[in-house]
């Protein structure tokens, strides 16, 4: 049939509407209601397809926190310092309620900025106010007339840098001292003297001028070498002289505590206790008592006490007849008390300034962390219960002396860094992996800063 030449244009007109609308349905989806091809949202509502929200916005991390309520009883705050490694304590201390946290990160998230040293400024209401960072792990911190100084040192460079810090945060780089700062303490008020290790045979003192805000003026040094590995335990300043506490060992052949005295600028002289053969000796802490200087030592394995007066004239070594593998010193509350590690469980004594030795049974078993400066009471890793004639380790515990009560806090591979009275509490630094009092670490060791309850420790 032919086709008048209006049917053909009408024909035409018809093809041209027909693809017109096609065209719309496939390249314009949103003319036509409820049909989709998977192609986005522009307004961000997800894939219609397949029915998508949008996707969650990642909130800020806020490390200017406030503390959190705490999780027992015991624990009436805490404030948790995070991060994806691991974070350990390297000292601490407090001012007017507020705490100064020094320490090292593994990693650099969350609350850290930077792997390495920092610092935590913890106010007395458990909130965080400040971070501040160093080149490097911290090794050693110490007070100055105006705050407090730290080293820190790079193993990428092999060097170390010390760090003048006031109580607002505020950190200098000050002086880059002769190889790795083992110790910082105060002189005067202007003047601080550095222990460093230049090599692992050998030890340096040097006194510094501080200058606030500034660069530190190195002044009087003396550089001890040995024959010798020496591992520091101590320095005690009288006054323009000083006395070296170390072990000086060449294992295991040798071993031995030694004693270098001298005048900052001057030579020094070394007193050994211990040598080779039966007369091998391991220091594992000194600390200077009215008389002189004792040390807690393993002679040939049994746990030994040693004493030498200020002189170096008179010395005295007394058996304590066991076999000790570690010990630990401490001084509180004018006493002295000496923890023994050993395989059948530690021993505690208390020591009188004469050296004679009560034992602490109520301590049994207990191998002491710390003990707090704001009376006896001792914070430790473990808490110790009776099992036979043992103690089976669990938790981490205060151990109240007076009574030997323990208060457990059911805390996880807890080491315990310090402890200040705050009003009635107790504020505790700490780190752990975890336990039912305390938020879950985010990953490893985290640090918590927590106000324990006193009546929780000192109520029987």
């Amino acid at each position: 049939m032919r086709l008048s030449k209006g049917q053909a244009t009408v024909i035409v007109l018809l093809n041209i509407i027909i693809a017109a609308l096609v065209a719309i349905v496939l390249f314009v989806p949103e003319i036509a209601p409820g049909i989709s091809f998977g192609q986005p949202d522009s307004s961000g509502g997800g894939d219609k397809n397949t029915g998508g929200e949008n996707p969650p916005v990642e909130q800020p991390h806020n490390k200017y926190r406030n503390a959190s309520q705490g999780k027992t009883d015991k624990i009436l705050r805490e404030t948790r310092l995070m991060g994806s490694g691991d974070e350990t304590v390297s000292a601490v201390y407090e001012r007017g309620g507020v705490s100064y946290i020094f320490g090292n990160a593994t990693v650099a998230d969350l609350d850290f900025d930077s792997y390495g040293g920092f610092l935590c400024i913890v106010n007395a209401a458990g909130a965080i106010i400040r971070y501040e960072y160093f080149k490097g792990n911290i090794t050693a911190v110490g007070v100055t007339g105006s705050g407090y100084a730290a080293a820190a040192f790079d193993n990428t460079s092999g060097t170390a840098k010390l760090y003048n810090i006031d109580y607002t945060g505020d950190v200098t780089e000050a002086a880059q001292p002769d190889g790795e700062v083992v110790d910082v303490f105060f002189v005067d008020s202007n003047k601080v003297a550095v222990v460093t290790m230049p090599l692992s045979t050998s030890l340096k003192l040097t006194e510094y001028s501080v200058v606030k805000g500034g660069q530190w003026t190195a002044g009087r040094s003396t550089r001890i070498d040995s024959g010798y590995t020496l591992k520091y335990f101590d320095c005690y300043d009288f006054g323009g002289s000083y006395v070296i506490a170390a072990r000086a060992h060449s294992l295991p052949r040798y071993d031995s505590a030694v004693f270098y005295s001298f005048t900052a600028g001057g030579d020094a002289s070394a007193y050994y206790y211990g040598g080779a053969n039966e007369n091998i000796t391991r220091p594992y802490a000194v600390m200077p008592y009215p008389s002189g200087y004792f040390a807690l030592a393993a002679k040939n394995g049994v746990a030994t006490v040693i004493t030498v007066d200020y002189s170096f004239t008179s010395y005295r070594s007394v058996s304590l007849g066991f076999v000790a593998s570690d010990a630990r010193l401490f001084f509180c509350d004018g006493k002295y008390y000496a923890s023994f590690d050993r395989a059948d469980g530690a021993i505690t004594y208390r020591i009188d300034d004469d050296m004679s030795r009560t034992l602490l049974p109520a301590l049994d078993g207990i191998f002491l962390d710390t003990v707090t400066d704001c009376g006896d009471i001792f914070m430790t890793g473990v808490t110790a219960t009776l099992s036979g004639s043992k103690r089976e380790f669990k938790s981490a515990s205060f151990i109240v002396l007076d009574t030997g009560r323990a208060v457990d806090l059911s805390i996880e591979n807890c080491v315990f860094y310090g402890a200040f009275k705050n009003g009635e509490n107790y504020t505790c630094i700490l780190s752990a992996t975890g336990g039912d009092a305390l938020s879950t670490p985010t990953g490893g060791r985290d640090i918590y800063v927590v106000s324990v309850a006193s009546d929780a420790v000192r109520t029987d």
